[in-house]
């Protein structure tokens, strides 16, 4: 019986003229231009656009009305930009959040719920907290402009 494979044997291909190896030592000077530490929780992470979160060590999960009066007076940004509430009449939420771009929260909150937009001064009046997250992420976009 004939043999009927008509394929030519493979050859295994490998990239032999890099200059770069993974015994070699990464220096400080490329972690620096690789990596940023968290100011929050000391993580070491990716540079990219500010969009890891943590947990800080005064992060409070269900703010009081006290924690939220005391955010709001803290918020860094003017009171006559637009932010983004979760438009829903029953809503628990408590905090506001910074639009992108595309009018959607900097933060990807997990909700199906659709947003709608207000000053932040009207915000406040709801006694609607900055969130901490799109707050950071902001912070930090507008530090590396």
């Amino acid at each position: 019986m004939a043999h009927h494979d008509c394929e030519p044997p493979r050859k295994p291909t490998q990239d032999t003229d890099h200059e770069w190896s993974p015994d070699d030592e990464i220096t400080a000077a490329e972690i620096e231009e690789t990596f940023d530490q968290c100011p929050h929780c000391g993580t070491y992470i990716v540079q990219c656009d500010g969009s890891h979160s943590c947990i800080p060590a005064d992060y409070q999960p269900h703010a009081d009305e006290p924690e939220r009066r005391r955010r709001i007076e803290a918020s860094p940004f003017p009171d006559d930009e637009e932010v983004l509430v979760l438009d829903q009449p029953t809503s628990r939420a408590y905090a506001y959040h910074e639009p992108n771009n595309e009018n959607k929260p900097l933060c990807w909150p997990h909700t199906d719920g659709t947003f709608a937009t207000l000053s932040r001064a009207a915000a406040h009046d709801q006694l609607q907290s900055p969130c901490q997250r799109c707050e950071r992420i902001r912070q930090k976009r507008e530090a590396d402009q």
